[in-house]
């Protein structure tokens, strides 16, 4: 089946509203005909199986490309909308796309490039250019139907390619556990580029609930956009519930309409997991954990565990066969260590034209996540570090996470990223940055860091410098920017020299 007609199968009649935008709002019938010209439209112009760049704010522009460019039979090439030229030159001559849709407001970084050009404007015009209604080519499952190109935090872009099955496999997995109806409305403040977001397309589609497109979110606006439009679920990354707490009124609102909240996109420390618990008694929150290679979802950890499982990323969704597996594959006893892995029909069909780094992750069946983890005693999973990012410092392999758990536990402290910058003797130096809402009078607490790292850690674990922020870098899906934090690490170093 294909995804889209999937996705629309019971909804497509539904008198209600699909999608709301501004001042723009869409019922689900009123979209699904705009969808069938524009999909027919392509199928005429282009034919099926070609690929197709999306680039496009949360709008309806974006939706209604994506959907059919998938409903004609094509592939959805998704990159982020702020990825810079050289970025988007490596992916345009990798992927040979036979056309760009894109929003006005980016045409122009694809000024000199040889393709064609479908913005808003141009997909009115060939929406009306034929009057044929061919129904969408069949597609195999294991058809592509979307290629996503990951964040880059730690390197090159990779094109995550996901077929039919893998799209409505998590789709179906997600709406096991999350028990949506057509009486849920998201507000989609997440990039729909992003794997996350995209999801919360899926799986309110599916079920006929509604979707509150905001373009380019401010936080501070999400409080009012959840009461304005009632919004019964709402999505966040870790940085999108720690400013909202810090400097907002979030925890103090009573969001009426609000039935649960869902993190992913990271860990989320303990004492936030905590303010969200105490504050909003009235209302489930799910911490999940995912990978764009898996389409989205990977685990979740159920609303009552919250607190005795604190810090849990819980057990694999339906469908999913999760687990912590040592050097020679074998699942870990509870208190080692090991690299998540995982098995389902929603594990990607691999990296797009890169066979060598497809082969890296995808082993024996299982797709290796390169999170390093622990479980307890009742099989519940804790993440306790990334693979890539372990720092290597005279001779140790040292995990960043257990450092952020130790200087999170001052109040003061609102986040702290800890990473290894170059160091000629040690290999790497460990330096922790830290969010704070005043970056003055930070002397005192830098000592008090210091002193209690000393104390609970060993002495290669503790930091060689701490540097405080305002505020972190964020990439557009919202995560901690790593690469762009540690070129403010290395320009202050040079500042200081």
């Amino acid at each position: 089946m294909n995804f889209v007609h999937y996705l629309f199968e019971k909804s497509r009649y539904l008198e209600k509203s699909f999608m709301v935008a501004d001042q723009e709002s869409y019922s689900y019938p009123e979209f699904v005909k705009n969808l069938e010209k524009l999909s027919f439209a392509l199928l005429h112009h282009y034919g099926s199986r070609k690929k197709f760049l999306l680039v496009a704010d949360n709008t309806p522009f974006f939706v209604i490309s994506y959907f059919s460019i998938i409903y004609s039979g094509n592939i959805a090439v998704l990159v982020d909308t702020r990825i810079n030229r050289t970025d988007l030159r490596q992916i345009l001559d990798t992927c040979s796309p036979s056309g760009v849709f894109v929003q006005d407001k980016y045409r122009t970084i694809f000024e000199g490039c040889n393709f064609s050009l479908l913005d808003e404007t141009r997909i009115r015009e060939i929406q009306h250019e034929t009057s044929l209604l061919n129904p969408p080519p069949d597609m195999d499952p294991d058809d592509l139907a979307v290629i996503i190109y990951t964040s880059g935090s730690t390197g090159t872009k990779k094109g995550v390619m996901l077929t039919h099955k893998n799209l409505i496999t998590n789709t179906e997995s997600i709406l096991g556990y999350l028990k949506l109806t057509e009486s849920d409305r998201i507000g989609a403040l997440l990039p729909l580029f992003y794997c996350y977001g995209a999801s919360l397309l899926h799986t309110h589609t599916r079920v006929g609930g509604s979707i509150v497109l905001n373009p380019q979110p401010f936080l501070g606006s999400v409080i009012a956009d959840i009461d304005d439009y009632q919004c019964t679920g709402f999505a966040g990354v870790p940085s999108t519930f720690q400013i909202l707490i810090n400097k907002t009124s979030f925890l103090k609102e009573k969001f009426p309409t609000l039935r649960y909240l869902t993190q992913a996109g990271g860990q989320l420390p303990n004492r936030y997991i905590k303010m969200l618990s105490e504050n909003f008694t009235d209302k489930q929150v799910f911490i999940m954990y995912g990978a764009t290679e898996a389409t989205a979802r990977l685990s979740y950890l159920p609303p009552e565990c919250l607190l005795s499982k604190m810090g849990s990323i819980g057990k694999g969704i339906p469908g999913v066969t999760l687990a912590v597996l040592n050097e020679q594959g074998l699942p870990v006893k509870p208190s080692e260590i090991g690299e998540i892995a995982a098995k389902g029909d929603n594990i990607m069909k691999g990296y797009y034209h890169d066979p060598e780094g497809t082969a890296a992750v995808l082993k024996d069946g299982w797709l290796y996540t390169g999170d390093l983890a622990t479980v307890d005693e009742d099989g519940f999973i804790y993440v306790v570090g990334r693979l890539k990012n372990v720092i290597k410092s005279g001779g140790y392999r040292i995990s960043p996470q257990e450092i952020e758990k130790e200087i999170l536990s001052f109040e003061k402290v609102k986040g702290c990223v800890v990473l290894g910058i170059p160091h000629e003797i040690m290999g790497e130096a460990i330096v922790a940055v830290i969010l704070v809402s005043d970056t003055v009078g930070t002397q005192d607490l830098k000592r008090e860091i210091h002193t209690h790292c000393n104390q609970r850690l060993p002495s290669y674990k503790v930091p060689k410098k701490i540097l405080f922020v305002d505020e972190f870098p964020l990439n557009s899906s919202n995560k901690v920017d790593l690469i762009r934090l540690k070129e403010i690490i290395l320009s202050s170093e040079k500042s200081e020299k």
